[in-house]
């Protein structure tokens, strides 16, 4: 029962998440994703078959890419940061605002039965972790993570062409260094994860 909340939870933050990218390249001026059908909040629009397959066995993974065409945007490649920030930014808000229900509903948590309290708490706090690990994960600058287009959106002409064709053409080899660096080193990243969770717990 637990691996099926915590893997809704993520299948509801990764699809507000993705949501988030196409609302702000429509605001921006390009209308690919509202055309393709992502400017949706139903979940099927957006997970990726892989990624999904990785929640189911894992319990972590990703949704499928929102297409943004940069000539489109009101500033083109340097307006590609909002629509990349987007995403994270909203896993943040998602992050707060399942924070203040926790502390509004901290009193009915401790006079809850030891059930109850269990479910309840246990929710809000998976809702609070996953967000916040979804928000830093996705900022690595890796394709398709939100990290790279950020760093892109700001490089001059020259230098953000190549820094992409050589992010794409070894994006598994980075994804696989940053795979044993974590597994290495795991305080690096869960550590503040842990120190911002405690902080909004």
């Amino acid at each position: 029962m637990e691996h099926i909340i915590i893997i809704s939870i993520f299948v509801f933050s990764l699809t507000i998440h993705e949501y988030s990218h196409a609302y702000a390249a429509l605001i921006l001026g390009d209308t690919t994703a509202r055309d393709q059908g992502r400017l949706t909040l139903n979940p099927l629009k957006h997970l990726d078959i892989l990624g999904t397959l990785l929640i189911l066995i894992i319990g972590f993974g990703w949704a499928k890419p929102v297409p943004v065409i940069e000539n489109n945007l009101i500033k083109k490649r340097r307006s590609l940061y909002i629509v990349a920030l987007a995403g994270p930014l909203s896993n943040i808000i998602l992050a707060i605002f399942f924070t203040l229900c926790f502390h509004i509903f901290s009193n009915e948590i401790e006079y809850a039965t030891m059930r109850d309290s269990f479910k309840l708490s246990s929710f809000l706090y998976t809702m609070i972790y996953v967000n916040i690990i979804l928000a830093i994960f996705n900022l690595f600058p890796i394709p398709p993570l939100d990290g790279s287009n950020i760093i892109y959106s700001f490089l001059p002409d020259k230098i953000a062409k190549e820094y992409m064709r050589i992010l794409y053409k070894y994006s598994i080899l980075w994804f696989f260094i940053i795979f044993l660096f974590l597994n290495t080193f795991p305080n690096v990243i869960f550590k503040p994860i842990r120190l911002i969770l405690n902080f909004l717990i």
